[in-house]
């Protein structure tokens, strides 16, 4: 058995060291908010309506004073975090994590600004980490829409199910009058997920707009060379084949065998891939 020290000197993950950080600001914020002492809260929290502090777009992350407020993003973070973690390594969390906090702050400072609460002056506190967890789940869900999760241990869900639900929750949460100011921040979390995910673990954000644009140019202009396009896809087809033949031939797996099997890890994980994949895998290990 693993001794205290051990434990300890053990390297964390990035999800692990989040959770820490914010169960370690929740016990002596959950003990002054039971003695009623609100004044050193107050200067960790993010209050658009109060006095100028730059470091609480920081701090206000990591601030909890309701267990179960820190016991549900705990969960989210721990469960979809620790996916993406895996696929991409822990500096990437630490950036969606606190970008998404950063943004969601200024997303709720910006709707306080331009709505009836900061006209009338309605004093607002946020703090949660409910905005990093939001770019982290979001992010996880774009990188690998189709990885799928058993809620509860019984229904099997691909998380971008689970992504496009929390969004139109939280869309319907800054309309509803209650917690403004957290769902507004989830927002801000769900943006800065997609822009970094979409900009830097899967490619330049610019270019990936025109590559839909492309795409979109070339499925017109096929529609007026459809007979061009068909035979050019078959021939595409048939040197594909021969290649492939080719390597089976010599007992090594094709490149586009590989490239597909990378990319079903990348969707659903190398514990759900099949015998036969695991083997051509390692089979191409071998030839590297």
């Amino acid at each position: 058995m693993a001794t205290i020290q051990q434990l300890i000197n053990q390297p964390k993950t990035a999800v692990q060291t989040l959770i820490f950080a914010c169960v370690l600001v929740f016990v002596p914020a959950w003990l002054l908010h039971l003695m009623d002492v609100t004044g050193p809260l107050y200067w960790l929290t993010f209050t658009p309506s109060g006095w100028f502090k730059p470091w609480s777009c920081f701090t206000y992350m990591f601030l909890h004073v309701g267990f179960f407020h820190l016991l549900g993003n705990a969960l989210w973070l721990y469960f979809v975090g620790s996916i993406l973690e895996d696929l991409v390594g822990r500096k990437h969390i630490f950036w969606l994590f606190l970008g998404g906090g950063v943004l969601g702050a200024w997303v709720f400072q910006a709707v306080y600004s331009f709505s009836v609460y900061g006209s009338t002056g309605e004093q607002m506190q946020l703090l949660g980490a409910s905005g990093g967890v939001s770019a982290v789940v979001i992010g996880t869900a774009i990188f690998t829409p189709r990885y799928k999760l058993f809620l509860f241990g019984l229904v099997e869900v691909e998380l971008r199910w689970i992504a496009i639900v929390k969004v139109l929750l939280d869309f319907g949460g800054v309309f509803s009058g209650s917690n403004v100011g957290g769902y507004t921040a989830h927002l801000g979390g769900v943006i800065w997920g997609a822009i970094y995910v979409m900009g830097v673990l899967k490619g330049d954000f610019l270019q990936g707009i025109l590559g839909i644009l492309q795409q979109f140019g070339a499925a017109v202009a096929n529609v007026f060379t459809k007979k061009s396009a068909k035979y050019s896809q078959m021939r595409f087809e048939k040197g594909n084949k021969s290649v492939a033949s080719k390597a089976s031939r010599n007992g090594h797996p094709s490149e586009a065998e590989v490239n597909a099997i990378l990319d079903k890890i990348s969707q659903v994980g190398y514990n759900n891939l099949s015998a036969k994949e695991k083997e051509i895998l390692f089979k191409a290990s071998k030839t590297d």
